[in-house]
């Protein structure tokens, strides 16, 4: 029997090892935006609890309105932060449908590679079986010319 090994294994293994690399990376720009969020959220929720000063004093007032455009450029730089990981998470998710499709490509030649194989084995017995059918049929029986003397 043929005992051909698929000689893509290697190819394939480095495609899932790569696939399950660029997976991690999805995760990792996943956490990234789930941090950025919770940054972004924190910004949004201390500059809404910054109230103008009830007093009428300019130095206070101008003081909080200092503060209140510090935080708000903070929520600014946090929003940007968070569209950054989300176009971050967009682009693993891109390779990682790249890297899947790849190795799913290299999968179906080995499946496809297994089935040959499997027919050519199948179509190998069965040719041993007839050949053992054919012989031990010649082997049993008389030619009939030998019958008929």
């Amino acid at each position: 029997m043929s005992k051909k090994k698929f000689r893509l294994a290697t190819v394939l293994r480095a495609r899932q090892a790569k696939e399950d690399a660029v997976r991690g990376e999805v995760l990792a720009a996943r956490a990234a935006l789930r941090e950025a969020e919770l940054e972004a959220e924190r910004a949004g929720e201390t500059l809404r609890g910054r109230q103008l000063p009830s007093e009428a004093l300019a130095r206070s007032y101008v003081a909080a309105i200092s503060a209140r455009q510090a935080l708000a450029g903070e929520l600014f730089a946090a929003n940007r932060v968070t569209a950054a990981a989300q176009d971050a998470v967009a682009e693993k998710l891109r390779e990682y449908t790249e890297a899947s499709a790849a190795r799913r490509a290299v999968e179906k030649l080995k499946e496809r590679h297994a089935a040959e194989r499997a027919a050519a084995e199948l179509a190998e017995d069965q040719q041993l079986v007839d050949e053992l059918a054919t012989t031990r049929r010649s082997r049993v029986k008389p030619p009939m010319e030998s019958e008929q003397e």
